[in-house]
């Protein structure tokens, strides 16, 4: 009976740690000097990739939310002016995911997490998922398109 016991134990605990693991625990990341810029609060702005909100000439502010679910982000394709202020708000719809965009030193990996830089290279900078969530994790991509 107390080899039983044990290996119940030992079989609950196994499959709680494989749970665990499965879920794809990113944990928190408050340091600014971790995601590439500035923690900020919550933003509701959302930017549907077609620059919304620039100045022609930049120099504004960008305040973006990139829905995560599994193994897809809602936009593919950002679009800011050069020189704009640019708040990256990650929100993770299903699972547990990450932003980065590796030309901006930015990576955000909580949920509601957001990141905060100045857009100042022109050209197509890509993007991707910073957490491994599962087997399209690799599928998680975009390009942040800086005119």
């Amino acid at each position: 009976m107390n080899n039983r016991l044990r290996k119940g134990i030992l079989t609950s605990a196994l499959v709680c740690m494989a749970a665990l693991a499965l879920t794809g625990c990113g944990g928190k990341n408050n340091n600014a000097a971790n995601n590439g810029g500035t923690n900020a609060g919550t933003n509701a702005g959302t930017n549907n990739g077609a620059g919304a909100g620039t100045n022609a000439g930049g120099g504004g502010a960008q305040n973006i939310t990139v829905k995560a679910t599994n193994f897809k982000f809602d936009q593919t394709e950002i679009h800011v002016k050069q020189g704009d202020k640019v708040t990256v708000t990650l929100v993770d719809e299903a699972g547990s995911h990450g932003f980065a965009i590796p030309d901006f030193n930015v990576d955000i990996k909580e949920n509601n997490g957001t990141a905060t830089f100045t857009a100042d290279k022109a050209g197509e900078h890509p993007y991707n998922c910073s957490v491994i969530c599962g087997s399209g994790h690799a599928n998680m991509v975009g390009k942040l398109i800086v005119d």
